[in-house]
Order: structure tokens, then C-alpha cells, then sequence
């Protein structure tokens, strides 16, 4: 019989770390779970739920001497972050404290699309991770997921899709709506995650797991099919989103506030959704064959036999007949 698994994940109480956990907790891998979380956070009611379900809770504090967490990332075999975009800096302390602990892969925290550098300014501070990461020799898995479901939710008349219509995100078609990309239930994630991480042929590798590809038109069509309702449709030009993309910019930069700040919501949402929509809905980044063109592995010719996530239309009934709890997203795509 094969040895546990051991697997240590950064940030499991969010939204990305949720979907892995429960990933790891249903796959028939024998995985052995530690959720690192901060000191003050150890008793919190969502590691409480963590812990009846048989995860190990490691309080850490990142202001300690660094030989403090090699000493608790001993005997980890895979460490996946699900740190947020916000504070993807917080890895670095990891990635050095995991390479001297002997780590046999870090994942660090991706949970999106593909895309070149210059694009989008967060996918531009991951890849500076990753050179971090590949600069102290760390064994890694890079792991992409498309854009997620729970970011489209169209509106329809009978506004029973308003709760999970995040008011952060633009729903306005791209353009002409034609250009297609890759989409994950969120609630996947952590089932195509689990795969990954055991299987050797990905270590140093880029692999790119997605459920649907499809065009804003086709997603629009599916909300209809699903709700038996005609969504609204707004368009808007790669022009305007670059012109929302560059004020944004100069107001984030002349703020006085915290990045977070209230007031400074929706301009970061604009600002990075702005970004992604270019990437995904004009220039075509996130997509299988352009995946393939960056060195990604496939996902489904990894493994053509693992059952592919759910379909966005039953993701589209379930919200329309009522029948999830999600409601809505945080200002951004990527929790992480």
C-alpha cells in the first residue's frame, strides 16, 4: 500500500482553498490535509468546520524566524497556496521556508487563465513569483482553471438570477461576443487539483484544467436554455475597456487609501476585470491552443478518463430553480 500524501494548503478558508479541500477530502487519493492559517485564526468557525472533516489546522505567523516554519513544513509533500491576488507577495516567505524544508512541490497560487506577460498586472506578479520559485530550485506545479463560472451570471426578467449577479463585474458583452475561452465551476477546482498533484509527469510543469469553452454569445445562449428566459445584453468595445482600464489606473495611483479600501472597490474591479476580459474576450489568451503554445499540459490528455466538472448549463439551472447557496463573487475573479 502506497504512503499518505501529505498536503498543506495556505489559505484554505477562502474561496480557491475551499474548492481544493473539498477536492482533496473527496478524491480517492489518500491525502493527509493541513491547513495553515494564521495564529489568530486557528479557532475561527471556518477552521472548526475544517477540522471536523478531519483537516490538521498549523497556526503560523509569518513575522517569526523562518526556521519556525521549516519546521512545520517538514514532511509536507505538496504545499498549495491559495493566498489572494491582493497579497500574492505573502508567498515568498513559503516558497524559501518550503525549499529548505525539503517540499516536494509548491502551487502557487494561480486559480485563473493563461496569459503572456504584459497583459494583466496580477498574471505579471504571479510570473515574477514564479521566477522566484524556479531561482531557489523549489519543485512546482503551475496550475491554471479558466475563467470561473461564478464570475458570468447573466441577468434575466424574472431577476431570479440577481443574487449571484456580482455588481463588481461588468457584464457587458465584448465586442462581438464571438471570441471563446475557457470557464471551471469553482466548486472543480479542487477535484482537478487533486489529480494534478499526484501524478509525476506534472512537477515543473504548467497545467491548464478547464471544464467549458465558450464565447460570450454561447454563454448568454446557455443562461437562456437554462432559465427558459432571454438575458440581457449590453456591449461594449475593446476601446472603452481600455479607456475604463487607463482611468482606473490613474486613480488607483493617486489614491492615499489601501488597495482594499471601500472606495476603491470598483476601480479595482474595473481596473483587473478590464484586463481579463482584453485577455480572455479579445485577444483569445485563455484557451486550450493558446495554453498549448505557452508549454501548458492539458488537463484531458493528462487524464481523458477523469469525469469532467459540471456543465455551465446545470450550473445555470441550479442557481435559476434555486438550488445553491453561492452568492455572488468578491471584487475580483481570482480569489486567489
Amino acid at each position: 500500500m502506497s504512503s499518505p500524501i501529505s498536503v498543506g494548503v495556505i489559505g484554505a478558508t477562502g474561496k480557491a482553498g475551499q474548492s481544493v479541500v473539498q477536492g482533496l477530502l473527496s478524491s480517492p487519493f489518500d491525502f493527509v490535509i493541513t491547513s495553515f492559517t494564521r495564529h489568530t485564526s486557528v479557532d475561527s468557525e471556518a477552521n472548526q468546520k475544517l477540522r471536523a472533516h478531519g483537516v490538521h489546522i498549523t497556526g503560523y505567523d509569518l513575522s517569526q524566524p523562518r526556521a519556525v516554519l521549516v519546521d512545520q513544513l517538514k514532511g509536507i509533500d505538496a504545499l498549495i497556496s491559495c493566498i489572494t491576488w491582493e497579497h500574492l507577495e505573502l508567498q515568498i516567505p513559503w516558497i524559501k521556508a518550503a525549499k529548505e524544508a525539503g517540499v516536494k512541490r509548491f502551487v502557487p497560487s494561480e486559480w485563473v487563465g493563461p496569459a503572456p506577460r504584459g497583459v494583466i498586472d496580477i498574471k505579471d506578479k504571479k510570473l515574477e513569483i514564479l521566477g522566484l520559485i524556479q531561482r531557489v530550485g523549489l519543485p512546482y506545479t503551475l496550475i491554471d482553471v479558466g475563467c470561473w463560472y461564478q464570475v458570468w451570471v447573466p441577468k434575466i426578467p424574472s431577476g431570479r438570477t440577481d443574487p449571484h449577479h456580482s455588481v463588481y463585474i461588468d457584464h457587458r458583452i465584448v465586442e462581438a461576443g464571438d471570441q471563446r475561452f475557457a470557464l471551471t465551476d469553482m466548486g472543480d477546482i479542487g477535484r482537478y487539483v487533486a489529480q494534478i498533484i499526484t501524478d509525476p509527469r506534472t512537477v515543473n510543469r504548467h497545467v491548464f484544467a478547464y471544464t467549458e469553452v465558450l464565447s460570450m454569445n454561447e454563454i448568454w445562449e446557455t443562461m437562456a436554455r437554462a432559465s427558459g428566459e432571454t438575458p440581457e445584453k449590453e456591449y461594449i468595445t475593446e476601446a472603452e475597456i481600455r479607456v475604463i482600464v487607463e482611468e482606473c489606473r490613474k486613480r488607483l495611483a493617486a489614491s492615499s487609501e489601501s488597495v482594499m479600501h471601500p472606495s476603491n472597490i470598483l476601480d479595482i474591479a474595473n481596473f483587473n476585470m478590464g484586463q481579463y476580459r482584453i485577455s480572455w474576450c479579445v485577444r483569445g489568451d485563455n484557451t486550450p491552443e493558446y495554453a498549448d503554445y505557452l508549454g501548458c499540459l492539458d488537463f484531458w490528455k493528462l487524464f481523458p478518463d477523469f469525469p469532467r466538472g459540471r456543465s455551465l448549463e446545470s450550473f445555470y439551472r441550479d442557481i435559476v430553480e434555486g438550488r445553491t447557496t453561492e452568492t455572488g463573487m468578491l471584487p475580483m475573479p481570482n480569489n486567489a
